[in-house]
């Protein structure tokens, strides 16, 4: 088993509370995660509601399946049986001991108003994301992120930079980026395999997955749906285009769209302002939070034919969105991310905030750095005064280039651990 980076917190955080849940996409890894740490690390019994008669003692008699069941305990799949959160309240509300019930999930069962009722204030969630690239590589934690808020200079990151990088070239960023993070399909060679495992991960979050959580009206209606938002991954949230291409009412859209965010389908990022008067863009983002599935879904699976189709941009930048999605949580439980953008169309990809401190990030595909990408970000840096700390160029190019005391150019490999 690939070691994931989420292990450590998951395991401090049931040395002080009693409910930890782990939730995540289907297909994450979740189940192994939580049998690693029996295995390993934290010895507890295990139940799986995919268990037919487990998940009907869970629907039967939630209570008695509690009361009836050694902890510390793991219960895997527990959105099939949302009664049962109702009943871990009563055990622990009796008994607030931490460490008593890991509970994994494949959506995100907090949004559910019964739960969020149910077990607020005795837990605490962890999502389980696709593996990110060091991860996938079995690398240490990419260091970085955290560095970015201790240096006052550009100059001082190097010491957390890879002293004699492995050459990574573009290739192997295009071949992370067209298998994405999902365990199985991220360790294939084979394009080929890969596209029939996300056609049945496709058929089976269709048809099975989505209906346990809220019944779909029109299941062709959502597939397109899926595919559309594939398209436009990192481009604003235009919700009448939308409603216009899928002939879906937008209460319906609103609806679907909030259920592939439930279930870690896609992602939204929002754009940074201070002042609601200030001339910026006041629409989200939206993002695949997998770019190998949103690669299966236009039917790319070579880099020319997502360059063909306009897609290469937008996919690089939702590929370092998700990355930077999956190494916040277990970087810093402060950072937020954001991105920035005025009415003119002068854009910075990604606003990193800590507290009152900003680091803007600008995503670069070819090899040189242009005098626009430095331009929006000394732009940014201007509209919000003293905030941006330090300003980063992700680009695709081989070496560290300290462009001014505070902007720094960065390849993709050395800033997310990869080239080490």
């Amino acid at each position: 088993m690939i070691r994931r980076y989420l292990q450590e917190p998951i395991l401090a955080s049931l040395r002080h509370f009693p409910v930890v849940l782990l939730t995540g996409a289907r297909q994450v890894g979740k189940s192994t995660l939580a049998l690693s740490l029996i295995e390993s690390e934290w010895k507890a019994s295990y139940m799986t509601l995919d268990d037919r008669a487990t998940l009907d003692a869970a629907l039967r008699d939630p209570d008695g399946l509690i009361s009836g069941s050694p902890t510390p305990a793991v219960i895997d799949e527990v959105q099939k049986a949302p009664d049962l959160m109702r009943a871990i309240k009563k055990k622990v509300d009796g008994d607030r001991a931490a460490g008593q019930y890991l509970l994994t999930g494949s959506a995100n069962i907090l949004a559910l108003s019964k739960v969020t009722e149910t077990l607020a204030g005795r837990v605490i969630l962890h999502t389980l994301y696709p593996f990110c690239w060091a991860e996938l590589l079995e690398k240490p934690q990419p260091a970085l992120i955290n560095a970015l808020f201790q240096v006052s200079a550009t100059k001082e990151l190097i010491g957390y930079l890879p002293k004699k990088p492995r050459p990574v070239g573009r290739d192997d960023l295009i071949q992370r980026i067209l298998a994405g993070g999902y365990p199985v399909p991220a360790l294939m060679n084979s394009s080929r395999a890969r596209a029939e495992w996300f056609s049945s991960y496709r058929q089976t979050y269709l048809e099975r997955d989505l209906l346990t959580i809220k019944s779909i009206e029109n299941i062709p209606d959502f597939n397109r749906l899926l595919t559309l938002v594939a398209f436009r991954t990192g481009r604003l949230l235009n919700l009448s285009d939308l409603s216009r291409e899928t002939g879906l009412p937008f209460t319906t859209l609103r609806r679907y769209m909030n259920l592939l965010e439930m279930t870690y389908q896609v992602f939204y990022l929002q754009p940074y302002y201070t002042h609601l008067g200030k001339r910026l863009v006041k629409t989200p983002k939206t993002f695949s939070s997998d770019t190998g599935m949103a690669s299966y879904l236009l039917g790319a699976y070579d880099w020319p034919t997502l360059e063909n189709q306009g897609q290469a941009g937008p996919f690089i930048e939702s590929w370092v969105a998700s990355e930077l999605v999956k190494l916040m949580p277990i970087s810093d439980h402060r950072l937020k991310l954001y991105f920035w953008r005025t009415q003119t169309g002068q854009e910075v990809d990604f606003l990193l905030e800590r507290g009152k401190e900003i680091v803007a990030i600008e995503v670069k595909g070819g090899q040189r750095i242009e005098e626009s990408d430095i331009r929006n970000l000394k732009r940014c840096a201007e509209n919000l005064k003293n905030r941006v700390r330090l300003s980063v160029i992700l680009y695709g190019g081989s070496e560290v280039l300290h462009l001014t005391q505070n902007m720094i150019a960065i390849p993709f490999p050395s800033f997310f651990g990869a080239g080490g």
